[in-house]
């Protein structure tokens, strides 16, 4: 049986990429999932998953603001326009 794991700092989840965080956060759900996860380890695990959430939305709503959608003009022409 494993021991439950600290919650991670804010530090360090500000420090991975939304594809590290994203794949923490699978990983987190499958344990859960397996139903075998002792009750302290898995409110442990919940509070680690939402943290990551929240990480996740975060990086997914900065980049929102930076996504260029490219518009085809009357005429034809292609213009690039930023996303609000």
């Amino acid at each position: 049986m494993s021991e439950p794991t600290a919650l991670p700092s804010a530090e360090e989840l500000a420090e991975l990429s939304f594809e590290q965080a994203q794949e923490r956060l699978e990983q987190v759900v499958r344990e859960l999932e397996s139903g075998q996860t002792p009750l302290d380890r898995a409110l442990a695990l919940y509070e680690t998953g939402l943290a990551l959430r929240d990480v996740c939305l975060a990086k997914l709503t900065a980049l929102e603001g930076r996504l260029e959608t490219l518009v085809q003009g009357a005429e034809g022409s292609l213009t690039i326009e930023e996303t609000q």
